[in-house]
């Protein structure tokens, strides 16, 4: 056997190195190799869907976790409802006292007077409708007021960031104050930015709308008021020509009007004058303003003087009293039918009661009644019943020589600790 030779693995019989087997005892000595069968063509498609549908699981299971984990965005007008730790809240935003949302609020104004309005917040539960604003209040990071307002806007709004009241079922949660001028026009947009401690946003939006009315202004050089049957004329004649919303504005001369004056229909504002001998506007009679309709009705410098009996001004409207004088009345000021005014800087003197509150309503406008005077009055205050129930404030008033103080069978909240007692 010529050529080279190998040993068989097996029985240890001479080979040639080329041999597949051994002749001796068959040792196959070139070992097969297993042959992979080809996966069936059908198979990949549906391996790789599978995969596919394994990862869309994996993805939706990822979304889901963070839209459980993630915080939430809240976006609305005047008013959301809330679920915070298991409970409903009801936000509303809003220009009035009692919490009803408002998405859109108008002012009508004069162009030579300034304006303040305070936006609010209020928070209650949605099962009870019960005040809720202060615990609501415990869970809230931030809370910002942002206002948007026309760019060629002749006199901008400013406004102040949030304030917490003492009373939030009176108050609201949260309180804003805007300030304007007669001048400022257009739309603006109150945006509420809160940030909760869970890192929830909830925005909150209302807007402001400034009308500009019309003013019409009577005065003693253009018109005949020197007499009470003057002044009744003059004011019938612009309750039947002047429509609303035109504001009235009527500067009585500096005499004493021998007699009352009724005012109904719309308002008109009664502004008193004083001459060079001190001698200054007088009602004699009894005065009523009796209006349901219009802007707010303004009484100003005038003496309201009687004789011991009747009422010197009653006022059915929302309206304020600044600056005025009431002696010798049965009641000096009455506010009653279902309206609310304020006197501000009057002097209340030898009256059975100075000033009388008892108003069925639920309107509720300024609530400082400051810098008033109530001196020799059988009762200086008397509260029979008072709209809604934000806290009345006689922040500078002064009560020396009355029978009683302050009478309030209604029960209203009342501050007299900034008040003098002599």
């Amino acid at each position: 056997m010529g050529g080279k030779t190998r040993p068989c693995p097996r029985c240890g019989a001479p080979l040639p190195e080329e041999a597949s087997f051994c002749p001796r005892c068959t040792e196959n000595l070139r070992p097969r190799r297993e042959v992979e069968v080809p996966l069936r063509r059908w198979l990949k498609p549906l391996r790789r869907a599978a995969l596919l549908l394994v990862l869309a699981a994996l993805a939706a299971a990822a979304f889901l976790l963070y839209q459980t984990l993630a915080p939430d965005r809240y976006d609305a007008w005047g008013e959301l409802t809330y679920n915070l730790n298991g409970s409903d809240y009801r936000l509303a935003v809003t220009f009035r006292n009692d919490g009803a949302p408002e998405p859109e609020y108008t002012v009508q104004t004069i162009e030579d007077w300034n304006y303040d309005r305070a936006a609010k917040l209020f928070v209650t539960h949605v099962d009870t409708g019960t005040d809720a604003g202060q615990i609501f209040r415990q869970q809230i990071d931030t809370i910002q007021v942002y206002i948007t307002q026309p760019a060629d806007n002749p006199s901008f709004i400013t406004w102040q960031q949030p304030s917490y009241p003492s009373d939030s079922a009176a108050e609201g949660m949260a309180v804003s104050v805007l300030a304007f001028t007669g001048r400022s026009r257009g739309e603006a947009e109150i945006r509420w930015n809160i940030r909760m401690e869970n890192g929830d946003t909830i925005l909150l939006r209302h807007k402001l709308v400034i009308e500009p009315v019309e003013v019409v202004d009577y005065t003693p050089a253009n018109y005949d008021m020197d007499t009470i049957e003057d002044l009744q004329a003059l004011v019938d004649q612009i309750q039947a020509e002047v429509p609303l919303p035109t504001v009235v504005r009527l500067s009585l001369p500096p005499v004493h009007y021998e007699g009352g004056l009724t005012i109904t229909g719309r308002p008109i504002n009664l502004y008193g004058t004083v001459d060079d001998k001190k001698m200054r506007t007088a009602f004699l009679g009894p005065v009523t303003v009796d209006v349901d309709q219009g802007p707010q009705c303004f009484i100003e410098n005038i003496d309201f003087r009687g004789r011991g009996a009747g009422t010197g001004l009653t006022v059915e409207a929302d309206g304020r009293v600044q600056d005025c004088l009431f002696t010798g009345w049965d009641t000096g000021l009455l506010v009653g039918g279902d309206d609310w005014a304020d006197p501000v800087g009057c002097w209340f003197e030898d009256n059975g009661v100075g000033f009388r509150f008892d108003s069925a309503g639920d309107y509720v406008n300024g609530n400082m009644l400051e810098g008033n005077t109530f001196r020799g009055n059988g009762t200086a205050v008397e509260l029979l019943r008072v709209p809604g129930d934000k806290t009345l404030y006689f922040n500078g008033c002064t009560f020396s020589g009355n029978g009683v103080n302050l009478s309030n069978p209604a029960g209203h909240p009342t501050d007299i600790s900034y008040a003098t007692f002599e």
